[in-house]
């Protein structure tokens, strides 16, 4: 299982990245609500989640000894314009403009992360414990 996501910050505008990785979309949510919090800017959060899934990587190559993969294919910061188009427009309006597929966007507010996607229709705010989807 994949998870696509993009990650804005509604508490400012024009900040956002992208995420392409292995493992399931609510593990992603999960990670995000927990390096969640109010003072952290979207810029600590993108480094911190790089560094750990980096780290979680590297673990896994040494244990079955395949190489490193690409880290740089599985993140990266999106434009001013692409995170307006996924706050007003959502997904399909980021694959028709952008060809970023994207399967959930999460949005960071001052309250907590939220969810929507193509399996959560409504935004949602992620829980401490979530299934595996979403």
């Amino acid at each position: 299982m994949s998870t696509r996501a993009v990650v804005i910050d509604s508490r400012v505008d024009g900040k956002g990245f992208w995420v392409y990785e292995d493992g399931y979309p609510a593990d992603l949510g999960v990670t995000l609500r927990n390096l969640f919090s109010k003072d952290k800017s979207i810029e600590q959060i993108f480094n911190e989640l790089v560094q750990m899934r980096t780290e979680r990587t590297r673990q896994l190559v040494a244990q079955t000894g395949y190489p490193m993969p690409n880290m740089n294919n599985k993140f990266g910061i999106l434009t001013p314009e692409q995170v307006e188009v996924a706050k007003k427009s959502g997904i399909k309006a980021l694959w028709d403009q952008f060809r970023i597929g994207a399967e959930y966007i999460y949005r960071i507010r001052q309250d907590g992360v939220y969810v929507s996607g193509i399996e959560i229709p409504k935004l949602r705010r992620v829980q401490a414990r979530e299934t595996f989807r979403g």
